[in-house]
């Protein structure tokens, strides 16, 4: 009876002490990943191009090779205007940095780019046809949208005013979606901010994260997307960049999408 009651006291004991909270933490974690995913994975799409590129190698020219990307970006406006890396869409920021990481080594020269397929595909496996609307090669952002409006279809997007304060050692979650082959299931994964970058501008370390998608607070907000960070020319790595500075740029984006597209004369 005594013993019986010691254990009722301890329990009670461990209870007070939030002893127990080591195992509620990751189901509250859980949770909120879930509702997450049903909230805003309709807003990660795919970004699949085909390209050409020519290569030059000292003074012999190589055949043209096709090359096809397949990335995820993350939906922005009701129009579709999308984001992702530019590094993980654009082979001439990519050959750049390899010169810049092997000053006068033997490193080929993209002499040529030619984008002969650009298109997003949404979660309801329809592919639409798209353009490039702006590039921003120092946060290294790729905007861009479908080729043709549809009236009165409003896209599933992220909205970057609803934006999270990062702090170092708390946890958020990024959304992707695995590849074609993998039926573009929407993924999620926990990552925690272990250090914050103030110069040039704020960047944010996380242990985990995934190139063009968005990152999330538990309640929803957004920290901002994946991209790459260059020093010099040189790829060093995957950062978060916040929400407020592809708000600022996706002002210009939504500008150009809105502008008459350009025709050959």
């Amino acid at each position: 009876m005594n013993r019986s009651c010691s254990l009722l006291a301890l329990a009670a004991i461990v209870a007070a002490t939030g002893l127990t909270s080591a195992h509620a933490a990751p189901e509250a974690q859980a949770a909120a990943g879930r509702a997450l995913v049903k909230r805003y994975a309709d807003a990660v799409v795919g970004i699949e191009l085909v390209v050409t590129v020519k290569l030059k190698m000292g003074n012999q020219e190589a055949p043209p090779r096709e090359q096809r990307i397949e990335i995820n970006g993350t939906v922005i406006s009701p129009s579709g205007l999308t984001v992702t890396t530019l590094a993980g869409v654009d082979p001439q920021v990519q050959f750049d940095a390899m010169r810049a990481a092997q000053p006068g080594g033997r490193v080929p020269e993209l002499v040529g780019a030619e984008f002969k397929e650009v298109k997003l595909r949404f979660a309801d496996g329809k592919e639409v046809p798209a353009r490039f609307v702006l590039k921003d090669v120092d946060l290294d952002l790729a905007f861009m949208a479908p080729e043709t409006a549809e009236p009165g279809r409003e896209y599933a997007h992220v909205k970057l005013s609803d934006a999270a304060e990062g702090k170092v050692l708390n946890d958020y979650f990024y959304i992707a979606r695995a590849p074609k082959v993998l039926q573009r299931a929407p993924l999620v994964r926990i990552g925690e901010i272990v250090g914050i970058i103030e110069k040039p501008r704020r960047f944010y370390l996380l242990t985990f994260q995934d190139p063009g998608s968005p990152v999330f607070d538990m309640d929803g907000k957004v920290l901002g997307i994946t991209v790459q960070n260059f020093a010099n020319g040189r790829m060093t790595g995957f950062v978060v960049l916040p929400s407020a500075d592809i708000a600022e740029m996706s002002v210009q984006a939504a500008a150009a999408q809105a502008a008459p597209v350009k025709t050959g004369g």
